[in-house]
């Protein structure tokens, strides 16, 4: 006997109460975009980031950084026309500071919190934000990272933002308006009522100007504490907050229990070095048998792999500027190879990714494919290749080799022609993978083509395609492409994937009770498929599915093309 069910209500129990909700306040002219990340357990808090120049997707300090956080967090993007507005005007109309004035106070309200319980975070444009608005607003916490005080000057000397902010002809009077913006409010309360950190470092090209000329005008603040890096590690603007992440986190964490860190000033780092002990450790670096091989970026376009990352010889050579090449070696089974070029390219910032002991520069300790089109494999025979990259420094009579590296793990698949090329990468080794596009049919294959259509040479092709056993309960547990062949030429193009239960849930086997939610492939956006390039003539049309260790296909009838 069955009932009428009530319809199904969201379980609690089963949600991510932390989860981040992006959204977009659009109660005044000038729409704000924002991210929200609710408070852990019992926490009465609120930080608010204010983001900087060239932040990832508008956003700093969205990744893993602050999940240790328990308060609630709200990120602010500074996106308004597309341009950039140190959160305060547009052609000096401050109704974009005003706007985000208001979400600030509203999500505040809401929360049921007060000025006491917010503090303030940003680096450099957003740490000018989190200076002025926590002084404007009286915010009673500021975490200011290397920020900037002639906020004026630095965007005249950014064309597109200055005129944006300042006005097509960036007169000087909108320049001295915004230069006085932050200094006029320290000038007239001197920080009194807050709790100030300020992050900065001499290294930072910005300092003389930006930092040293403003310190006095903290003379009210009781709890100003100013932090100054002096490290090998930080030698320039942008990596003053990464260096002091644990610091300036740490100082989040205790606002956050209502502590308040009283730390003056502190200059931190280690810039005591014994050069001689610096030198001979670099030295032996250099003999030792150690090779760095790290890939960063990867892509395949057509037959091309589009790779860059860093590889160099650590330690310190003793060449000034030795001529150095480097390889990809790609082995297959039996130890046969192929070697291709790859071009030296300048890398920042290796000194800190790979600190060993002491600072070492590798101005040239990048690589990428000599060609734009990438390193070429459409040669290389089906099969799998260990991917490694060897330096040869003939000045020094070194030559080394080591596996190449992912920074993090990947899977990337693409057809091309007869052959599905794969890169697939981990942080101990990649591999490369080329295999013929048209794999096997399994007896355990459930195919159904739903719907297809040719129209003007675009052709249109979707339906069900899973196997029994290996479940396909998420968006990109495979990669299907169309395939189209016959006597001449065979041509290969990705297909998107989507969830269409009910197509999919006829063709499951009684007593199969996996999950195979996303089996369902199609062109993308169901639009169908260009061929306007391939010659005419009837083609057989599979379908391929590719997961795992695995390549299925099935057949799809017969395609004429005229």
């Amino acid at each position: 006997m069955t009932t009428a069910l009530p319809p199904l209500v969201p379980n609690l129990a089963a949600i991510d109460r932390r989860s981040v909700v992006t959204s977009t306040d659009t109660s005044s002219p000038f729409p704000v975009e924002y991210r929200f990340r609710p408070a852990e357990g019992d926490a009465r808090h609120l930080i608010v980031i204010f983001s900087g120049f060239a932040a990832p997707n508008g956003y700093h300090f969205a990744g893993k950084s602050l999940n240790d956080l328990r308060a609630n967090v709200l990120w602010i993007r500074d996106d308004f026309d597309g341009h950039y507005s140190y959160y305060l005007c547009r052609d000096m109309d401050f109704g974009i500071e005003s706007a985000v004035a208001r979400l600030i106070e509203g999500t505040m309200s809401r929360l049921g919190l007060t000025r006491e319980q917010v503090s303030l975070l940003g680096v450099s444009k957003g740490g000018s934000a989190a200076l002025y608005f926590g002084l404007k607003y009286g915010y009673r916490n500021i975490v200011t990272v290397v920020p900037q005080f002639l906020i004026g000057d630095y965007v005249r000397d950014r064309a597109e933002t200055g005129r944006y902010m300042l006005g097509e002809m960036m007169p000087q009077q909108n320049v001295d308006s915004l230069n006085s913006a932050i200094p006029s409010l320290l000038n007239t309360y001197g920080g009194q009522g807050h709790n100030i950190y300020l992050f900065t470092s001499e290294a930072d090209e910005q300092y003389e100007k930006e930092i040293d000329p403003h310190l006095q005008l903290f003379w009210g603040c009781t709890n100003f504490n100013f932090i100054r890096t002096n490290s090998s590690m930080v030698r320039q603007h942008g990596e003053v907050s990464g260096y002091n992440l644990p610091l300036v986190t740490g100082v989040l964490a205790a606002l956050t229990e209502g502590a308040e860190p009283r730390m003056g000033f502190v200059e931190n780092g280690n810039p005591q070095v014994n050069e001689v002990e610096r030198g001979t450790y670099l030295a032996e670096l250099r003999q030792s048998d150690q090779l760095i091989a790290v890939l960063n970026k990867q892509d395949i376009r057509g037959a091309g792999l589009l790779l860059s990352g860093h590889a160099f010889i650590p330690g310190e050579s003793p060449h000034s500027q030795g001529f150095m090449t480097k390889t990809l070696i790609a082995e297959g089974v039996g130890g046969r190879h192929w070697e291709f070029n790859l071009a030296s390219t300048e890398a920042k910032h290796l000194y800190s990714l790979y600190f060993d002991r002491f600072a070492c520069d590798y101005p040239s300790g990048g690589f990428e494919p000599e060609s734009p089109s990438g390193i070429l494999v459409n040669e290389l025979p089906a099969g799998a290749y260990d991917l490694s990259v060897r330096v040869v420094s003939p000045s020094e009579g070194i030559d080394r080799r080591t596996a190449l590296a992912a920074r993090r793990p990947f899977d990337l698949r693409r057809p091309f022609g007869g052959t599905e090329i794969s890169l697939i990468g981990d942080t101990k080794k990649v591999r490369l993978l080329r295999r013929p596009i048209i794999g096997q049919y399994s007896q355990e294959t459930a195919f159904s083509l739903e719907n297809s259509w040719l129209k003007e040479r675009t052709f249109h092709v979707e339906g069900t395609f899973f196997i029994h056993g290996i479940e396909a309960a998420e968006h990109g547990h495979a990669n299907y492409y169309l395939v189209l062949r016959s006597d001449r030429a065979i041509y290969s193009f990705r297909l998107g994937m989507s969830r269409k239960q009910a197509a999919i849930r006829r063709h499951i086997r009684r007593g199969d009770f996996g999950n195979y939610d996303f089996a369902y492939f199609a062109t993308s956006g169901y639009k169908g498929i260009a061929l306007k390039n391939a010659a005419p003539g009837d083609y057989e049309v599979h379908i391929s599915m590719s997961t795992g260790g695995s390549l299925f296909s099935a057949p799809a009838g017969i395609v004429t093309l005229t």
